[in-house]
């Protein structure tokens, strides 16, 4: 069995769900195109797996009540690689649909409980490093998704059994791990609402991040094309941004160890609100704009990962598990909207909606985050008899 020390690097192995979505994600919807589609459909197969990711953070908490942390972490990996490899095997879109909602659904348990448990394990003087190595990882392995499909191709089978080889290495070091969370349902003193209202600064930032995250992927190179850049120099953007946020969250999790950590990411939501309002100056200047696409995304991302951080310093047991179920919630949320949303706002204020569309939920953020963290502020009310 693993010692307590070293069970962070086996949280860590939970990060597969980011290869998972940056390789399927784009993979469906190519495969779905190539049978003559209709983009109505490519939406409803590319939605599905957020709404997995809702309803299993839903569940989490009544889960992880009842079974044992570890054994939920074992059948999201299990249940991730089966929905996986059985795309292989079946084109009939009835049962494609179902499959992409089970990844969903194993992809939410893994995302809740596999930072649940990092938090849990990591002492507060090293959780934000360990954290950002996790989110880290986590971008990088997102990132992967389509440089493995572009490698392998979207024809045959390839890429599918990739991902789902790659989910044997977290499986064994899950399986070695003592896993031992609190998830005692009598230290549950509120639900998802309640954990609202006791860290507003946290919601808005998950909210704010996965936002981001969305729409980056879906909306940025369009936003670089209409800027005059060529299409391939457009979705290098892409690729600039989410680089900034692998490579940087590194050095700001160190640092989250050595400062105040409610400052450091209010820091960062000031930094993501200046560079969201410069960069219609700057998408123009081929020079500056790639330090600040870099920027963006790192100071983006440390607004997540320090909301993780934050989680792990103010709650604990059953409410640890509950807060970070809410934060899978919120990032689902973000995902589904944020598109939508964006394309309104582009729709509007073309062709820089998308960033002034990111300054808004910044400028949110950093008022949210003069709002203290209260845990106790969402406990349940018990009312005498």
């Amino acid at each position: 069995m693993l010692g307590r020390r070293w069970e962070p690097i086996a949280a860590i192995s939970t990060v597969v769900v980011g290869l998972v979505t940056g390789l399927t994600i784009p993979l469906v919807s190519l495969r779905l195109s190539a049978t003559g589609a209709s983009t109505a459909l490519i939406s409803v197969a590319a939605s599905m797996p957020a709404l997995g990711i809702l309803i299993a953070a839903l569940c989490t908490g009544w889960l992880a009540a009842r079974w044992p942390v570890k054994t939920l972490l074992l059948i999201g990996v299990a249940g991730s690689a089966a929905s996986i490899g059985l795309l292989t095997v079946t084109d009939w879109m009835p049962v494609w649909l179902a499959l992409r909602f089970t990844v969903g659904v194993a992809s939410g348990l893994l995302l809740a409980l596999g930072e649940t448990w990092i938090s849990a394990v990591s002492s507060d003087a090293t959780r934000g490093r360990w954290i950002a190595l996790y989110t880290a990882v986590f971008t990088l392995c997102q990132v992967s998704g389509p440089g493995l499909l572009a490698a392998l191709g979207s024809a045959g089978p390839q890429s599918l059994l990739v991902v789902v080889l790659v989910h044997l290495p977290g499986a064994a070091l899950l399986a070695l791990s003592r896993c031992e969370v609190d998830a005692n349902p009598e230290t549950k003193s509120f639900g998802l609402l309640g954990f609202a209202r006791s860290a507003p600064v946290i919601v808005l930032a998950v909210l704010m991040f996965s936002f981001l995250d969305a729409v980056v992927l879906a909306l940025l190179p369009l936003y670089g094309m209409a800027n005059g850049h060529r299409e391939t120099v457009a979705v290098l953007m892409v690729a600039a941004v989410f680089t900034g946020d692998a490579v940087l969250q590194i050095p700001l999790g160190w640092w989250a160890d050595r400062t105040d950590r409610a400052r450091l990411h209010m820091a960062c939501g000031v930094l993501v609100l200046v560079l969201a309002l410069a960069m219609p100056s700057l998408i123009g200047d081929s020079t500056l704009v790639w330090p600040a696409l870099v920027l963006l995304g790192g100071a983006a991302g440390g607004v997540y990962t320090l909301g993780l951080v934050r989680i792990g310093d103010h709650f604990r047991g059953a409410d640890l598990i509950t807060a970070n179920a809410g934060a899978t919630t919120l990032w689902g949320v973000g995902s589904l909207v944020g598109p939508p949303l964006t394309g309104a706002a582009i729709h509007w204020l073309s062709p820089d909606g998308i960033m002034l569309a990111l300054a808004g939920m910044a400028a949110m953020f950093l008022l949210s985050a003069r709002l203290p963290i209260r845990p106790g502020l969402g406990a349940m009310q018990v009312r005498p008899r």
